[in-house]
């Protein structure tokens, strides 16, 4: 379980959401309402996470640097998957970290500048 619900059920009604990746019980989703690219090799977007097999999903805002193959997690909600139902989160930016080649990060960063239709 993914925590205890701390309020109402998150929104979804405006995110067009998809499906970017999966490694084992976690599937990667992109809202491509939220994508805005700066440039070549910078972008921010809403990226969901969900761990299935804890029954979570994590909402983040992702500033993503191709060129210096990096992440940022701007902000961070915490849900249960089945209720959808805020758990916890974060306004906190996060420090920069890397991604490494072929990791799910690299994936859904790839992805917001060529996306499936």
């Amino acid at each position: 379980m993914c925590g205890v619900g701390l309020a109402e059920p998150i929104d979804f009604s405006d995110m067009d959401l998809r499906f970017v990746d999966a490694q084992g019980n976690t599937g990667y989703y992109v809202d491509m309402n939220s994508v805005q690219i700066r440039d070549n090799n910078e972008a921010t977007a809403r990226v969901e996470i969900v761990k299935a097999d804890a029954n979570c999903l994590y909402l983040y805002t992702i500033a993503f640097d191709r060129g210096k193959k990096t992440y940022q997690i701007l902000d961070s909600i915490v849900a249960a998957y089945d209720t959808k139902e805020q758990t916890g989160g974060s306004g906190q930016p996060l420090k920069p970290q890397s991604y490494a080649k072929g990791s799910a990060m690299e994936t859904v960063a790839e992805y917001i500048y060529s996306p499936q239709l």
